[in-house]
Formats: structure tokens, C-alpha cells, sequence
């Protein structure tokens, strides 16, 4: 993204006007990379939730499996800033905190951290997507 300034004294408002534009393509560009970093989680952690699927679907029949019931929801938070939020669905979203950290008679996969850990590295590739 770049911008030009440019003075004139004919016109007053010229300069509000380039400094509108700047906020406006910025805005849009906080869109979409929150889009593009939301899909790459949501893609990281179907990934991670499938290298540690199991044969418990036999056991919860009603219930569909952790990977099959990823959300993504673009909100503001209470600041005003725009937020993407990677989670489950109303099923399997409760369960989310016990199989990521684990339990007492249950091993952590960490699935949710590993796939922050992979955005990290990725974030820069986004950011050049978004801006080239």
C-alpha cells in the first residue's frame, strides 16, 4: 500500500480527501487479512484435530466429530477493533479447553496452540498477500 501527498493551494480539502483514502484501503486490507489469517487457523487446527482423531465417533454417535465442527466469526470486540475468532460449533465447542490442555486421565494434543505457532510463521506471507 502506498500514498501519494501532494499540496495545492487552489484546493483545501485535497489533502482530507488522500488522507480518507488512506484510511479507507487500510481498513479494507484489516479485513482481509483477518479473513485470510481465520481461514489458515481454522485450516491448521482441522489438520491438528484429524492427526489426533481416534475411533471415539463409536462412542458419542450423537455427537459429531471436533474437526467437522470448526466456526470462524469476524466481530468487533469491545474496543472497536475487528477480531476473528476461530472455534467450535454449538456441539463440540465445549469440549475445546479439555481436549486442547487436557484433563486428569486425558493427554493435551495442544491442537489450538500448535496452530497459532504455525500462523506465526506464516503471518508475513499473509501480509504480503494482502498488501502486494
Amino acid at each position: 500500500m502506498s500514498f501519494k501527498m501532494i499540496y495545492q493551494e487552489k484546493s483545501p480539502d485535497t489533502f482530507e480527501v488522500f488522507l480518507k483514502g488512506i484510511i479507507t484501503d487500510s481498513e479494507e486490507a484489516e479485513r482481509k487479512m483477518l479473513k485470510k489469517a481465520g481461514e489458515l487457523v481454522k485450516k491448521y487446527v482441522v489438520e491438528n484435530l484429524n492427526k489426533h482423531r481416534r475411533n471415539i465417533a463409536k462412542r458419542y454417535k450423537g455427537r459429531p466429530a471436533m474437526a467437522d465442527d470448526v466456526r470462524i466469526s469476524t466481530r468487533k470486540d469491545k474496543f472497536g477493533d475487528l477480531a476473528v475468532k476461530v472455534h467450535g460449533g454449538p456441539r463440540t465447542g465445549s469440549l475445546w479447553h479439555l481436549v486442547n490442555d487436557g484433563t486428569l486421565h486425558a493427554r493435551p494434543t495442544h491442537f489450538m496452540d500448535d496452530a497459532l505457532k504455525k500462523l506465526d510463521e506464516d503471518i508475513d506471507d499473509i501480509w504480503g498477500q494482502v498488501m502486494g
